[in-house]
């Protein structure tokens, strides 16, 4: 196993452990990277670091806050901490390998032109 630390958002200061679990051997007809697995929904763009997405999370779980509209209309909706959106990460990740891929495919071409 093999750990990398990547900070996200120099304001916010967001840092991530990737956890490198395996690495095994490309499958020839699938496009990456791939989404394989993941946990909670990442916290929104420009939220204020920790201690804003501390007030963030408690104001949005509490319909009754005075800044619960505010902020869901800030956020774009309702905000489900656990619930990662594996449909929107799936394409949005889909969307990079066809780029990906794509661009491997020009490569070799211009090569052997």
């Amino acid at each position: 196993m093999q750990e990398l630390i990547y900070t996200y958002d120099m304001d916010d200061d967001w840092r991530h452990t990737i956890t490198v679990e395996t690495v095994g051997p490309s499958e020839p007809d699938v496009k990456y990277p791939r989404f394989v697995a993941g946990e909670r929904r990442c916290p929104p763009e420009d939220v204020g670091g920790l201690p804003g997405l501390e007030l963030f999370l408690d104001v949005m779980a509490d319909p009754a806050h005075e800044e619960h509209d505010r902020l869901r209309d800030w956020y774009g909706g309702a905000y489900n901490p656990e619930d990662i959106d594996e449909r929107f990460t799936r394409r949005a990740l889909a969307a990079i390998a066809i780029r990906r891929h794509a661009g491997k495919l020009a490569y070799e071409k211009s090569r052997h032109s």
